[in-house]
């Protein structure tokens, strides 16, 4: 059976930029030197076969009001079949941002396209039954606890209590990655390998802003640059470790949970 497996390979000078895929936020970047092509898989926000929507959001870079003559953002979706290593089955062509000129100064793109795919497997989409999180009084207030009860969590080495936290995650990660049961205890195994490795300083933006997807019913904290508020550091040497995460408000048990 084939194991479809959808990554976006992109490319950004002198800009910063949001990827969602049907409103779940992939990558936020600010690219202020220089320039950046990487790929980034999306399985994870594909819930199920049918058409899913790929949205790009380009604006300056963080201090800039308008673009650089330099600035460009691009995107293709490619197709691989991972039943038996990585085999390219196809490009489709994604996004081109327009050329920057003295005569036309420009200081946002934006682009929408849609895509029919195919996966072998529905995910679990809870947060669809949850809130929506602009009616929470005090969201901000009440996700940042939620943020900082995970921070604690890790540092008190609480990693069973970790891990039922994530539960709902890493089941949808080993699903649209198509893990085993050992890669996916091996996968989080590892990032509490590193949470050992001395990371014993939580770090929570102050600055942090509330960053909305799925139709406002998943919500993370993310700091100016696009990078994950929470992130453990340790002295010697110095080094840090973000963890990613987003939260849905489950109305069964009345509070933020991951997923």
């Amino acid at each position: 059976m084939k194991k479809p497996y959808y990554i976006l390979k992109f490319s950004a000078v002198q800009c910063r930029f949001e990827i969602k895929v049907n409103d779940r936020l992939i990558l936020q970047m600010n690219v202020d030197n220089g320039q950046v092509t990487s790929q980034v898989p999306i399985n994870h926000a594909i819930a199920e076969s049918g058409t899913s929507e790929i949205t790009v959001s380009v604006i300056p870079v963080i201090g800039s009001a308008q673009f650089s003559k330099e600035t460009s953002f691009n995107y293709d979706c490619l197709l691989f079949d991972v039943s038996n290593g990585f085999q390219l089955q196809e490009t489709y062509e994604g996004y081109k941002s327009p050329k920057i000129t003295d005569a036309q100064p420009l200081s946002t793109f934006a682009s929408t396209q849609t895509l029919n795919v195919n996966v072998s497997y529905k995910l679990n989409t809870l947060w669809e039954e949850g809130k929506k999180l602009d009616d929470i009084e005090h969201i901000e207030e009440k996700i940042r606890a939620a943020y900082l009860e995970i921070g604690d969590i890790i540092l008190d080495k609480k990693y069973d209590v970790f891990k039922q936290k994530l539960s709902h995650r890493e089941q949808n990660i080993a699903t649209s990655m198509y893990l085993s049961a050992v890669d996916s205890r091996a996968r989080l195994n590892g990032l509490i390998h590193d949470f050992e490795n001395g990371f014993d300083i939580l770090d929570l933006a102050e600055d942090a802003i509330i960053v909305y997807s799925a139709n406002k019913k998943i919500a993370s904290l993310r700091r100016l640059t696009g990078e994950p508020a929470l992130c453990f550091k340790k002295e010697k040497p110095m080094e840090q470790l973000m963890l990613d995460i987003e939260f849905y408000w489950s109305e069964e048990n009345q509070k933020f949970e991951i997923i």
